[in-house]
């Protein structure tokens, strides 16, 4: 049951959906290349050694786009997305300062149309459905006790992904990012059946493209609190509550007068995790509203996940 149970929970470390998403607002440099709210509950937790496969679907479509201030602002903007991120992960069976060390790549597969109305009646609209930047996760380290599970992880994100400035949906950002993982899952019971969770991550930019501005540093927490019910011997369900905060925490490198305006957000919402025993294969849905968003777009986003364990 504990290896059950260890597989159960999310998947370690840190994905990128690797969105690059739409003129946010007023900041400097749009996007991110990690989009919020793509882990909840028991997300620090990894799985136990072996090869897993995860898919994750992100629908979102904002029509409401918030300014320095968290108003609206002006014009009619549309952005629809939807995203399918391919990822495998492999934790092996070495040990490093006690922990589990796994390493995974992610490749995300992206469909966005972005379209908007000026103040002054001018019509834009840009489309793409293409490979976005890829991720590779190169070293992570996953611990494992009776009431916590803890883990940490560095990854690489490649600008793989079409990028042109003049584009607001191409499918790549136009940069390299570093990120660092760090996060908890405490059990509130020995059965592991009560949890609560923080999931961070911290990216450090490159220069893009074209535009030669350095987006600045971010800082994602995702959180989530669940109980696991088990059925019977096939079927494990865990509805959870879950939510996620972003903050852009450096300024951008551009020396524009928007360059200190940082993006920032927040969602919350809950989940159901749904667990196929005899093929350790589980299907998690997830629902976030978005709020206190600045610089940035602001809806509803719903998350889709497929893992299979081998």
């Amino acid at each position: 049951m504990l290896k059950i149970k260890k597989w159960a929970g999310a998947l370690a470390g840190c994905l990128a959906l690797l969105l690059g998403m739409s003129p946010d607002g007023n900041a400097a440099t749009p996007g991110t290349h990690y989009n919020y709210g793509l882990e909840g509950v028991t997300g620090a937790t990894a799985p136990p050694p072996g090869w897993h496969y995860r898919m994750y679907n992100f629908w979102y479509s904002p029509n409401e786009f918030k300014d320095n201030n968290g108003n609206t602002a002006p014009g009619n903007t549309e952005l629809d997305v939807f995203a399918s991120a391919q990822r495998l992960i492999h934790v092996t069976t070495i040990k490093i300062l006690g922990a589990d060390y796994f390493y995974d790549f992610v490749i995300p597969l992206l469909d966005q149309d972005f379209s908007t109305v000026t103040p002054n009646g001018v019509f834009s609209d840009s489309h793409a459905f293409t490979i976005g930047d890829i991720e590779i996760e190169f070293f992570g380290l996953a611990w494992h006790q009776p009431r916590w599970d803890v883990s940490f992880a560095l990854a690489v994100i490649i600008p793989t992904g079409h990028f042109e400035g003049t584009e607001p949906a191409s499918p790549g950002l136009g940069y390299w990012s570093g990120r660092l993982t760090l996060g908890g899952t405490y059990y509130f019971d020995d059965k592991k059946t009560w949890s609560a969770s923080v999931l961070t991550r911290t990216l450090i930019n490159g220069e893009q493209e074209d535009t030669n501005i350095t987006p600045g540093s971010e800082f994602v927490a995702e959180y989530g609190v669940g109980k696991e019910f088990t059925v019977n011997n096939t079927w494990m369900i865990r509805p959870g509550l879950a939510g996620a905060s972003y903050w852009q925490i450096d300024d951008d490198s551009d020396e524009s007068a928007t360059a200190d305006q940082h993006k920032k957000a927040h969602a919350a919402g809950a989940e159901i995790n749904v667990f196929y025993l005899p093929m350790l294969f589980q299907v998690n849905l997830r629902y976030l509203q978005d709020y206190g968003v600045e610089n940035g777009p602001e809806d509803s986003r719903f998350i889709a996940t497929l893992t299979k364990s081998f």
